[in-house]
């Protein structure tokens, strides 16, 4: 009889390790998720930011010109070369600018320099989403070698592998994130895979100057542009 209480109180007694790991799991889950969420919101920036510089581009009808653009700005590539002609709706998405001006090469200026402004400002949103999203990835990653070091996953294995499906379901020790019939093979289930900002398919956010800094050089570039493609222009700020 005596064994048989010691076998009861070391059975309770792995069980409430068990639902302690799986508390602090779902803890990781909830948190890995977030992550996902935070992804989603920066991907969404990624897109818009996009659309900023598809209208950049559009305002810079030649590949020297959008060469210039580059160097000045002082960036190795076109962010988003891949997708300068791929995306011709973008305006759909873009707020009209609306400018004043004496002439119409004054009114491109203006135009010029307002949309690199809103460049900026959305560079800046994307920036910041996407620094927060590394440190969450590093807080996650944290957390979760401190999980896997706080908890002996082999014990816990032979422990649910002991246990019949029946009892497995009634104790719900899975939550809604296992079948009973998994737990054949839930070594590979049970153990985390780090999370990366690179798994999100995320471009590195530009590093772009603000326009107080190089205002005078998006004039002269401005003035370029007009010079040889006036017309083109002119039908862009009607």
């Amino acid at each position: 009889m005596q064994d048989d209480l010691i076998s009861a109180m070391t059975h309770e007694v792995k069980e409430e390790v068990i639902n302690n790991y799986l508390y602090e799991r779902r803890l990781i889950e909830e948190q890995i998720t977030y992550v996902k969420e935070l992804a989603d919101h920066a991907a969404q920036l990624q897109e818009m930011l996009f659309k900023r510089f598809a209208r950049m581009y559009n305002l810079l009808p030649k590949p020297e010109f959008i060469n210039e653009f580059v160097f000045l700005l002082g960036l190795k590539e076109a962010p988003f070369k891949d997708r300068i002609a791929d995306d011709p709706e973008y305006r759909k998405d873009v707020r009209f600018i609306k400018v004043h001006g004496l002439t119409d090469r004054s009114k491109f200026k203006k135009l010029f320099l307002e949309s690199y402004k809103r460049l900026c400002t959305w560079n800046n949103q994307y920036l910041e989403a996407y620094r927060n999203l590394i440190d969450e990835c590093k807080a996650v990653n944290h957390n979760l070698k401190k999980f896997e070091d706080n908890h002996d996953l082999l014990t816990i294995l032979n422990f649910l592998k002991g246990m019949d499906l029946e009892e497995i379901t009634k104790k719900h020790f899975m939550g809604d994130n296992f079948a009973p019939e998994e737990i054949a093979s839930i070594e590979k289930t049970l153990r985390f895979k780090p999370v990366s900002i690179k798994q999100f398919n995320l471009i590195p956010p530009p590093c772009l100057p603000e326009l107080t800094d190089v205002q005078n050089q998006i004039k002269s570039l401005a003035n370029s542009v007009y010079d040889r493609c006036s017309n083109k222009m002119k039908t862009i700020i009607k």
